[in-house]
């Protein structure tokens, strides 16, 4: 009976030690996943980022920038440095805030840039456009009511503003999720970092039940197909 015993011992400890296993493999699967959105997001900005500099390079070749402009424009240019030097180094998705924190400041200076040259008062140091952080700090807000949620205030960008005033589908920052192209916030855990610091409420409103084609901003449905 001894033997039994000892059998019927190992074995389950056998049992609680795969599943274990299994479950440990499950949440590293999870982790790496989630950790790869981030990357794919904090990339994709830090892209166009540079893009957009490269841009602004070439509009103020002939233009002479007085001291001011000089420093945004160089506030800019490192955060730029700093977040795409950072991006291959992340090794966790929640760090991807600290990322999307460098990005929105050196958007921000760069709007100051934009301002400076073109004449228009400096914009307000709000937060980014919710429909999409690229487009830089935010204007205004506009109703946003993702169907099965109340009517909820988020902060946009003057384009995307007037979109929305007018009935049109927002430019949306979009992934790529298993095939299919979804706006950031219903990527799953990982788009949290991406947004918490910024748009916290609006962001946990727009859940992942919110699906491309189920409804939209003041009734407009498939957002998913944005720009």
């Amino acid at each position: 009976m001894e033997w039994v015993l000892v059998a019927v011992v190992a074995a389950g400890v056998g049992l609680f030690g795969a599943r274990h296993w299994r479950r440990a493999r499950t949440v590293e699967r999870d982790r790496l996943a989630e950790l790869e959105v981030a990357r794919q997001l904090a990339d994709e900005d830090v892209t166009v980022l540079g893009e957009q500099l490269a841009r602004l390079d070439a509009e103020v070749a002939d233009h002479p920038l007085d001291e001011a402009a000089r420093l945004e424009y160089q506030t800019a240019l490192d955060a730029h440095e700093s977040a795409r030097r950072a991006v291959p180094r992340l090794a966790d998705a929640q760090e991807v805030s600290q990322v999307s924190d460098t990005l929105t400041a050196g958007r921000f200076a760069l709007a100051c840039v934009q301002a400076r040259v073109a004449g228009r008062p400096l914009p307000e140091r709000r937060t980014p456009c919710f429909f999409n952080p690229q487009h830089g700090p935010a204007a205004e807000d506009v109703a946003f009511t993702p169907r099965g949620h109340g009517t909820r205030i988020v902060p946009a960008c003057a384009q995307d503003a007037a979109r929305v005033r007018n009935g049109e589908r927002p430019d949306l920052r979009r992934v790529r999720v298993s095939g299919q192209l979804l706006p950031y916030w219903e990527a799953g855990a990982a788009y949290l970092p991406y947004g918490q610091n910024h748009f916290t409420e609006a962001v946990l409103l727009a859940s992942p039940q919110w699906r491309v084609g189920d409804g939209g901003i003041s009734g407009i449905g498939g957002l998913g197909g944005g720009g």
